[in-house]
């Protein structure tokens, strides 16, 4: 039997071809994927299939071969040679069935190594094939997509009945393999829902995240705002601590708030400390020397942030020289004055040890920058006061 005796009764019987485009010159071919449904591994289905197709035909070798531009793959296999046993896999150029892949009609060659349509004798040779039969298998549209294909080492007659019941194999083949492309369609759609939910949960955390930190950054402007405004009409150094200790003591949970002052030259750094109804100050409440471990004096000293907390490289002693009492956590900013000749700073300072993290010290930075201007403003109204006594007093 010749092929085109077989073509004939394919394209009549079974209309598995009509995807097919025909012209005056023959069908032309149809156009390979770029992809293949089923990756160049074992499928324990198809090779199941390939077994029950070789023990019908007593053949040999048996594959499921699934073709694209890039080669072919063969997720079922019975009784085929190494490495391609091992590879599940050829490239186009030794490809047998790429002939059925295009054309979507059966092959028969009784005689491979005789075949005039095959280019390539050496090729048949290196694979080892006598005889060849392929029948097309086709996807949910009708094109063609691979075939089933039995193959002896020698040659062999096949007949019309080993062609009809390939054909019935290989239509039972390409309804698995639709099945199968459902499948993996309905897997692919399962995997974007996944992504796509992780992908809204990820979107709606950095939407929590944004949120929390606009809210925390709304919060910290009114505070300042608050500072800002009541310190408009602070005259002396009490009313600037118990501005202090209203609107940052209190807001921050903390124990108490501290401004350290050194004059210009001087190793000493006076500290002051009051809180809402404490009675009026009448000096320092501490001294400091400028050189002390301590997290006023460092600040002033360095003219940085101080943190001493318990995840600070160096803790300072924090229990030296404070008004009521040791604190655990403290924070230490330098004040901006740039008018009076005295450097200051503020703490902030915690009984209980607690984290001062990267809000915190925003926060008592920017609160630090208001009270730093009106620190300034009160040290040069004292002094200016203090000339014009002196100035007064002297005799005319």
């Amino acid at each position: 039997m010749d092929g085109s005796t077989v073509h004939a009764r394919h394209d009549e019987g079974t209309g598995a071809g009509s995807g097919a485009r025909t012209g005056s010159s023959g069908p032309d071919p149809f156009e390979l994927p770029t992809w293949a449904p089923l990756p160049a591994r074992p499928d324990p289905d198809f090779d199941r299939l390939a077994a029950e197709v070789a023990a019908e035909l007593a053949a040999p070798e048996v594959l499921v071969i699934l073709a694209s531009k890039a080669g072919q793959v063969f997720p079922g296999a019975f009784g085929v040679r190494e490495p391609w046993a091992t590879r599940r896999s050829m490239p186009p150029t030794m490809s047998l069935s790429r002939r059925v892949t295009t054309t979507g009609r059966p092959m028969v060659l009784p005689d491979a190594a005789a075949d005039p349509g095959l280019a390539d004798p050496e090729m048949v040779a290196e694979l080892g094939v006598g005889s060849f039969l392929a029948a097309p298998l086709f996807d949910g549209q009708g094109r063609p997509i691979g075939a089933l294909a039995v193959a002896d080492g020698v040659p062999r007659p096949w007949t019309p009945a080993d062609l009809a019941l390939l054909q019935r194999w290989a239509e039972r083949c390409s309804r698995m393999l639709r099945t199968r492309a459902l499948e993996l369609a309905e897997q692919e759609a399962a995997a974007v829902a996944v992504r796509d939910d992780a992908a809204a949960r990820v979107a709606d955390d950095a939407a929590r995240a944004a949120l929390l930190l606009a809210e925390a950054e709304a919060d910290r402007a009114r505070v300042v705002a608050r500072l800002s405004a009541a310190l408009i009409e602070v005259t002396d150094l009490e009313g600037v601590l118990q501005v202090a200790d209203r609107l940052v003591r209190s807001p921050l949970g903390a124990a108490m708030v501290a401004l350290g002052v050194a004059a210009s030259g001087s190793s000493d750094v006076r500290v002051w400390s009051t809180t809402s109804g404490g009675a009026p100050l009448d000096g320092p409440t501490a001294t400091l020397c400028l050189d002390d471990a301590h997290p006023l004096a460092m600040a002033l000293r360095g003219r940085q942030v101080v943190v001493a907390d318990p995840g600070a490289d160096v803790v300072p002693q924090l229990s030296a020289h404070l008004p009521g009492g040791p604190c655990a956590s403290a924070v230490a900013v330098p004040l901006a004055m740039g008018q009076h000749a005295s450097t200051g700073a503020m703490l902030v300072c915690w009984r209980q040890a607690r984290e001062v993290d990267g809000p915190v010290r925003a926060v008592v930075t920017d609160l630090a920058q208001h009270l730093g201007h009106t620190l300034d403003r009160v040290l040069l109204r004292e002094q200016r006061h203090r000339l014009r006594a002196a100035v007064d007093g002297l005799p005319a």
